[in-house]
């Protein structure tokens, strides 16, 4: 398997690095930190893993790596710097949500299926937790919980629904109306919704980053500026870049969204963006208007085209979701006008106490999404060296920083390395995926599928 750049995708998307070389925010959350790039990979180089990508999945692979064998050469490869991509930029929600909702996953999984992925999100968000407090991560984490709320009648029929199914799996859920709702949050527009105690909110940049710093501690080798150009899984891989050239006996390709520019799962994994938009700090009487001042959850609504919602540490709000686009042969894009005219519409009828506070910040990101929605993990390759995690579809917080803890016994076994124990190989590991066919067959497609979502939700008034 040989795999080689395509730039073209990139031409659209702003570069981590000026040309001077100093860091460059795209989202508000990546303000908010202090970057020193890594220096670029030089010359040539040998480990015993390389992994490509230091966001979330890289990082949390590397680190598992490390702690299970602290004697394994892992070097990570990262073409901007650590947390540029969707790591620091998504809206900051560890939740459960495995690209769908717990009775959509149930109904397409089985009963059995489904509660399990839900446990093990349960053990996804734990882990993050511990590994924020035990390495004293600094990334603004309020454990508040999450709220899925509906806006008609028809979502409150399936939440009311997913509820019963989540206390028959024996999940921590309740139920919000009336007063219980006006808890969380004050507003004409929400009917009901259900809480979650378990997840929580954090900056995804500074947790980025947090885990970056982990993962040199560790002994991790990560070279930042360091685009991969070409890939051979040959024994071992040797992977090439501008100025350098890694070997490696096993490689990971945790690229998610971005794969698709070196035409790895570029028919299962569709580069799908997301777009946020951030307001000025809120008042003390502004944030009381809206009843959120007392809980704090993260919130979403219960749409095809969800709006996924929460306050920063300095209380302002991000508002983020409506649609999900894909761009034409694949282009990664930051910023879209027409989708932040909409958040920003959304917005406003959403919060109409708020309807005089201003937009600060307008950024958005590259997902991975697959057909149906599941991630998919495994192991590939003439020689099966090349292992990979991707297509989390908007809700990789938790399980892009679980993925580690999932590929890594994998790793070691293939390396005749013992592995810390582990819970049971989930279904989406070596799963088969549907594959998609090209433009402009597959854009067409993707843009049609959306128009009859977005439908449905007018149809129902969500």
């Amino acid at each position: 398997m040989d795999l080689k750049l395509n730039p073209r995708p990139y031409t659209t998307a702003q570069s981590a690095l000026s040309e001077d070389g100093t860091f460059q925010p795209v989202s508000y959350w990546q303000e908010t930190i202090d970057v020193v790039p890594e220096p670029p990979l030089e010359g040539e180089h040998s480990c015993d893993v390389a992994i490509v990508g230091a966001g979330y999945t890289g990082l949390s692979t590397a680190i598992a790596l490390k702690k299970a064998h602290p004697e394994l050469d892992v070097v990570i490869l990262e073409r901007g710097v650590a947390g540029h991509g969707a790591s620091g930029r998504n809206g900051g929600f560890a939740s459960t949500l495995f690209g769908w909702d717990l009775l959509t996953t149930v109904n397409k999984l089985g009963k059995e299926k489904g509660g399990q992925v839900y446990r093990l999100m349960y053990d996804a968000i734990a882990h993050l937790r511990s590994t924020i407090e035990e390495h004293a991560i600094a990334c603004d984490p309020e454990y508040t919980g999450y709220a899925l709320l509906s806006t008609c009648a028809a979502r409150e029929r399936h939440l009311q629904k997913e509820y019963a199914l989540a206390h028959e799996l024996g999940f921590e859920h309740h139920w919000l109306e009336g007063d219980t709702l006006d808890e969380h949050i004050h507003n004409e527009q929400y009917r009901s919704g259900i809480f979650d105690p378990k997840p929580f909110i954090m900056n995804p940049a500074k947790l980025s980053r947090g885990l970056k710093d982990l993962a040199v501690s560790l002994g991790v080798k990560v070279y930042e500026q360091t685009p991969l150009i070409k890939l051979d899984d040959g024994d071992p891989a040797t992977l090439q870049t501008p100025d350098g050239t890694l070997q490696a006996k096993r490689v990971v390709l945790a690229l998610n969204g971005y794969a698709s520019a070196l035409n790895f799962q570029s028919s299962t994994v569709l580069p799908v963006h997301s777009y946020i938009v951030l307001t000025e700090p809120l008042t003390d009487a502004q944030l009381t208007s809206t009843g959120w001042h007392k809980n704090r959850a993260g919130l979403e609504t219960a749409r095809n085209l969800i709006h996924y919602f929460r306050l920063t540490v300095d209380n302002r709000v991000a508002f983020g979701g409506d649609d999900a686009d894909l761009y034409y042969h694949g282009a990664f894009r930051d910023h879209d006008p027409r989708i932040f005219t909409n958040l920003e519409a959304a917005f406003r009828k959403s919060f109409a106490t708020l309807k005089n506070v201003s937009i600060s910040h307008r950024w958005g990101g590259t997902l991975g999404v697959t057909l149906d929605m599941f991630p998919t993990f495994g192991c590939t390759g003439d020689r099966q060296n090349i292992f990979y995690a991707s297509g989390y579809s908007g809700h990789g917080v938790a399980l892009a920083n679980y993925a580690g803890q999932i590929l890594s016994p994998a790793i070691l076994a293939s390396l005749g390395l013992s592995a810390p124990e582990t819970t049971a190989t989930p279904f989406f590991y070596n799963r088969n995926t549907f594959p998609l066919p090209p433009d402009p067959i597959r854009y067409l497609g993707m843009k049609a599928y959306a128009a009859t979502l977005r439908l449905q939700d007018k149809i129902q008034g969500a």
